[in-house]
């Protein structure tokens, strides 16, 4: 289980620097009339969440892994659904940042 959270961690760490660098992008977007989307993710996609910033998500999936390391349960859901928040995030960061290069 520890090894796990370490991997949980580990791509938290990953995440957030980019998820940082995204959201001043869209901040400064925002700014020039640009970037005008109501939230990231649509409502299907898994958070509870609703931003038009990355970091309110990636927020929601350290809750989720900081719940898993407090209970010292596995809990097969809860795993699942912030692999799925993860790879979420991986994936739209690394397009968003394609997009904009």
């Amino acid at each position: 289980m520890d090894t796990l959270l370490e991997q949980l961690d580990d791509n938290l760490k990953e995440l957030y620097r980019k998820a940082l660098d995204a959201d001043a992008l869209l901040e400064q977007l925002q700014q020039e009339g640009k970037a005008n989307h109501q939230a990231v993710f649509a409502k299907e996609a898994g958070f509870s969440a609703q931003s038009n910033r990355f970091m309110p998500y990636l927020a929601e999936t350290a809750e989720h892994i900081a719940a898993m390391r407090q209970s010292q349960q596995f809990n097969t859901a809860t795993l699942e659904r912030v692999v799925r928040q993860l790879k979420l995030l991986h994936k739209t960061l690394a397009e968003f940042r394609h997009i904009i290069k």
